[in-house]
């Protein structure tokens, strides 16, 4: 997948709010694993991958806003 580059200037609220939404997209696929392996939706490994994909994401964002100070 091609990758892009974002520049972002962010207060402090609008990274944790950024945090927050990651980390709730994340718990969302997440739970979609855990149906999927009752048999509901798509395949149980693909939410995972997701899920991980968007961990990923999220400890990038949390590295980029400790390294720039307020």
């Amino acid at each position: 997948m091609p990758r892009q580059i974002l520049h972002l200037e962010l207060t402090k609220d609008q990274v944790a709010d950024l945090v927050n939404a990651l980390e709730d997209h994340r718990d969302d696929f997440r739970t979609k694993s855990k149906d999927a392996a009752r048999g509901f939706g798509l395949d149980s490994a693909y939410w995972n991958s997701r899920a991980e994909e968007v961990q990923q994401l999220l400890e990038l964002v949390m590295i980029s806003s400790k390294l720039r100070r307020y």
